[in-house]
């Protein structure tokens, strides 16, 4: 008689639960810091998987860090000589370089001494913008307005101050002005004069050949020799009624009484007296 073997395994017949969602890669962003920290170690002939795993990210990542070498160091030589703030993330390649090529414009000029306001820097970077644009081949850049907002950050980013280089302030008399409303209001109810009839005549000077009193400096240059400030002037002569209702002619003193640029005209039809 034959002896029965073992029991077989007991199958487990219960229905499968719901499988495990699979945990999501999270995307890991390397600063330009750890970039060039990554190529310092490639050119000591760190192996390219071992520096894959140091640093959490796929052996692609060090591949690609290793061909843009080249571009990763000019950033990093053009922080270090402006003294800029580390840039940690810049997706808009068009912006990176025009900000580089913005921030050694305003050395230039400084070096120069040459002012710089607010309004020619915007406009200079709206139109360094689209020129790198084009030359980097993107048809259809990111919108930039060249913004307050956008100037404030990139003053910080390269600490770019304004300085200012010359020029004084002079301040107004505040309590004599607070005052003379009232004062006039009583001439005018006694002698009964209208809103009309009373004028007010005040001259300026229009420095025409003056530069601005400010410009933009980075820190390692945080100072621009002065020069002697351009003090070809005319004076302007403004009239005008309470009501402005009326407003005169201007009047314009020039140091001569008919310049040699205006010999051959008229001077009786030009829009000034």
């Amino acid at each position: 008689m034959a002896s029965a073997g073992p029991p077989p395994p007991e199958r487990n017949l219960s229905l499968p639960g719901p499988s495990r969602p699979k945990p999501k890669k999270t995307r890991r962003s390397l600063s330009y810091e750890v970039k060039y920290k990554i190529t310092q170690e490639l050119e000591k002939g760190t192996r390219q998987v071992d520096l894959a795993r140091q640093h959490g990210v796929n052996e692609s990542t060090i591949r690609t860090i290793k061909k843009d070498a080249a571009k990763i160091k000019e950033h990093m030589k053009i922080t270090k000589s402006t003294g800029a703030s580390m840039i940690k993330y810049f997706h808009n390649q068009v912006l990176l370089k025009m900000e580089k090529l913005l921030v050694s414009y305003l050395m230039r000029k400084a070096r120069r001494n040459m002012a710089v306001d607010t309004r020619s820097v915007k406009d200079y970077a709206r139109e360094l913008y689209m020129a790198v644009a084009r030359k980097m081949g993107t048809s259809e850049p990111k919108p930039f307005n060249a913004s307050s907002g956008w100037l404030q950050r990139f003053k910080i980013r390269n600490k770019i101050t304004n300085i200012n280089i010359g020029g004084e302030e002079a301040s107004a008399d505040r309590a004599a002005a607070r005052e003379f409303p009232p004062f006039l209001r009583e001439i005018m109810e006694e002698g009964q004069y209208s809103d009309d009839q009373v004028f007010n005549m005040d001259e300026s000077g229009l420095f025409w050949k003056k530069l601005p009193s400010k410009s933009f400096v980075v820190k390692n240059a945080s100072r621009i020799r002065g020069r002697k400030m351009q003090k070809e002037r005319i004076t302007v002569l403004f009239t005008t009624n309470a009501s402005g209702a009326c407003k005169l002619k201007l009047s314009v003193i020039h140091t001569a009484r008919k310049p040699h640029a205006y010999k051959t005209m008229d001077m009786t039809k030009l829009n000034v007296h």
